[in-house]
């Protein structure tokens, strides 16, 4: 499904996902998203943003989640991170906002040089 005329950025990673995984297939990945077996193949065939509920199908069938799947996380931690987020409902992330805030301020701080006591 090599196909460079694929410029939707949902449907960009979904090609990658599916051209990652030699179990996984259009016909199969729609099948488990519930949806009809041409569902996929028509989104890639006219570059079309799909619906979120849509997305959300497709992305629960690869175990994971539409937020997770559109993320530009990369490490396991960074990855961890997204789907701890968002679990956290608006005001606990307004919360974890303000802490990470605070955090990377202190990381551009100098660090402090410890005193020892003269007396």
């Amino acid at each position: 499904m090599n196909d460079p005329h694929i410029t939707e950025p949902f449907l960009v990673r979904l090609k990658a996902a599916i051209d990652a995984d030699p179990e996984l297939n259009v016909s199969n990945l729609a099948t488990k998203a519930g949806l009809g077996n041409s569902t996929i193949r028509l989104m890639f065939r006219d570059n079309k943003s799909p619906r979120v509920a849509t997305m959300r199908k497709i992305c629960a069938a690869l175990g994971t989640t539409l937020e997770e799947f559109m993320s530009e996380a990369q490490t396991t931690e960074e990855k961890e991170i997204v789907r701890l987020v968002m679990k956290l409902p608006a005001h606990l992330r307004r919360q974890l906002l303000a802490y990470g805030e605070g955090l990377a301020a202190a990381a551009d701080q100098p660090p402090k040089e410890a005193h020892e006591d003269t007396e």
